[in-house]
């Protein structure tokens, strides 16, 4: 599957987890879950065809002598958005060094996840931590685990997460529309799109958590 199939994917997935619950699923959170786990392996594979795309590109200017101050500044633009921030800092460093230590540096990357840094909860990156932390905010979710925090009940939990799609809906309007057969999303809108993603894991296990407390 291309990239561009996993970012339609990506689309359509969007705008179904923000849509009405199809009579298939039993409640709110089975729809939930499967909805963020099947958007979770379309954008991360995303992010690995548009990481893959910007290095080849910019190896192929490498070897043709064709790289110039500008190149750089846009090559390190798009990866400051697609990969660790460690890592981002390793191949800045590595760009007045010879073309094979910048080639080895690029072949090593791989795509930031913050949906696998929320689902491991483990040696969490900063800079991830922090996107997935103000995302959740501005989703207005710690209200959302508060109210089922309050009141751990079925009922509760399933109206939560209904709010909590209506929310995404409306913060992630822009990318629910179709694009044309050129267009592509940014590494600044696929970050945006995963920082959602992972906060809505968040929330998820937030609810868990409250109603596990509260029985």
């Amino acid at each position: 599957m291309g990239k561009m199939e996993h970012q339609d994917r990506l689309i359509s997935g969007l705008k179904a987890f923000t849509g009405s619950v199809p009579s298939a699923y039993a409640n709110q959170r089975e729809f939930f879950f499967t909805s963020l786990n099947s958007m979770s392996e379309d954008l991360i594979n995303l992010k690995k065809e548009t990481l893959s795309e910007a290095c080849n590109k910019f190896k192929e200017k490498l070897d043709g002598g064709k790289v110039t101050d500008i190149t750089i500044t846009e090559f390190k633009a798009l990866l400051e958005k697609l990969v660790p921030d460690r890592d981002f800092k390793r191949v800045c460093a590595s760009m007045v060094g010879s073309n094979e230590l910048i080639k080895s540096r690029i072949s090593s990357l791989e795509p930031i996840s913050l949906i696998e840094e929320e689902r491991e909860r483990a040696g969490k990156d900063p800079e991830a931590e922090r996107h997935i932390k103000d995302t959740y905010v501005r989703l207005g979710f710690s209200e959302l685990t508060m109210k089922v925090t309050a009141s751990p009940d079925e009922s509760t939990a399933e109206a939560v997460l209904a709010k909590a799609r209506e929310e995404v809906k409306e913060y992630c309007c822009l990318y629910h529309v179709p694009l044309n057969e050129e267009d592509t999303l940014t590494p600044f809108s696929l970050l945006h799109v995963d920082a959602v993603i992972a906060a809505s894991y968040r929330l998820l296990s937030d609810i868990r958590r409250a109603m596990s407390a509260g029985m």
